[in-house]
């Protein structure tokens, strides 16, 4: 239901800016171009860790698996067996990279209207409609963003052990600069501070 309504919302605005480009004028650049295959892939990236944090964050933190070798050993006793956090264990991390790129079908790709600049955006949030909605315009292409998925795929089967061990540490941060920035270099290396300050104060600034 949440994907349908995010296909919706989608059409209705694609039309809208198909219908009224006078609503772009005066606009930094060109609002509606596409997004470079390589800025594309390090957005898509970035959201694909972040939605992996989200989910990771929503496991019950005291649920415990038990994991260990269930064969025989020489004496006939089973091997050591050991319980560890199950939103730490492979079998709920592998299920949570097989299952997280469903999830690209909620974003679309859009520019900021003042900036110009790409950003893969979530149509729905948990609170409802993503307000950033106002301040974007959607890039319209014919592949009604499948990329995005079929990019999330990509990075998933390319670095999926460098994922487990992210989210294996006893402490999950920063895993969307860690893993895009610093080991799959898709994005421009960037101290963390920096890049957090900036995503959050840039469209703060420039859309008010």
């Amino acid at each position: 239901m949440k994907t349908d309504l995010c296909c919706y919302l989608l059409g209705v605005l694609g039309l809208t800016i198909v219908l009224g480009p006078a609503a772009i004028n005066g606009q930094v650049g060109d609002i509606a171009r596409p997004i470079e295959s390589k800025e594309l892939k390090c957005l898509v990236c970035k959201a694909s860790m972040a939605e992996m944090e989200l989910a990771a964050s929503k496991v019950d933190p005291n649920k415990k698996v038990e994991i260990g070798d269930y064969r025989l050993d020489t004496t006939g006793e089973s091997k050591k067996k050991k319980k560890i956090l199950y939103a730490k264990s492979e079998m709920y991390l592998t299920e949570m990279m097989e299952t997280v790129c469903d999830r690209m079908d909620d974003y679309a790709k859009a520019r900021y209207k003042k900036t110009g600049r790409p950003v893969v955006l979530k149509m729905m949030t948990e609170g409802g409609m993503n307000p950033d909605m106002a301040h974007v315009n959607f890039v319209q292409e014919g592949d009604l963003n499948k990329t995005l998925k079929h990019l999330c795929l990509e990075i998933v089967e390319n670095y999926d052990e460098d994922i487990i061990r992210m989210f294996q540490e006893e402490v999950v941060k920063d895993t969307d600069i860690r893993l895009c920035s610093q080991v799959a270099k898709y994005c421009k290396e960037q101290p963390v501070d920096d890049e957090y300050e900036y995503e959050e104060s840039e469209e703060a600034h420039e859309e008010l």
